[in-house]
């Protein structure tokens, strides 16, 4: 030992200086810097662990708001299709509703159609009617008053009579 002092020309008393102001640095290193170190390496430590708790936290959270809008997703198909059927058995009722409406609207033209048909006719024939009543009269007139001699005129009468009683 007291080789390796002399390789290294160190004495005793130059060895304790030594320590000694190893000691005194030290012990201010402790008192000037150990502190604001520690102090900053447990505010590093407390930032860690709350950044780590923060970020299980946002996992957490976002793990809640992605079911959440799972469910509500699944909610937007199911209210879609329920829409959907909504609609389509809407459109069923309409198309309903409109082929009935126009079937008994057809139904009206047509019976109003034949009616009018059957009005028509009825008039056409009262029409001929007279008028051939006016022809027969108009004829019976111009035959009565040119050609029919007293037995002719005895005879009509009768024939009328006659056919009274048919």
């Amino acid at each position: 030992m007291q080789f390796m002092f002399a390789a290294l020309k160190l004495e005793l008393g130059d060895t304790f200086y030594y320590l000694f102001i190893f000691a005194v640095l030290l012990v201010l290193v402790k008192h000037f810097a150990w502190g604001p170190v520690t102090s900053m390496m447990e505010k590093r430590r407390e930032k860690i662990i709350t950044d780590i708790e923060q970020a299980e936290d946002d996992r957490k959270k976002a793990e809640l708001l992605a079911n959440k809008r799972e469910a509500e997703l699944k909610n937007s198909r199911q209210e879609a299709t329920q829409i959907l059927s909504t609609a389509k058995s809407n459109a069923e009722k309409t198309k309903a509703s409109i082929i009935s409406d126009a079937d008994t609207e057809a139904a009206a033209i047509r019976k109003k159609a034949t009616a009018e048909a059957a009005q028509a006719k009825t008039d056409a024939l009262n029409e001929a009617r007279d008028q051939v009543a006016d022809l027969s009269v108009a004829i019976a007139e111009k035959v009565i008053a040119k050609n029919l001699s007293a037995a002719d005129q005895k005879d009509l009468v009768d024939q009328f009579i006659k056919g009274l009683n048919d």
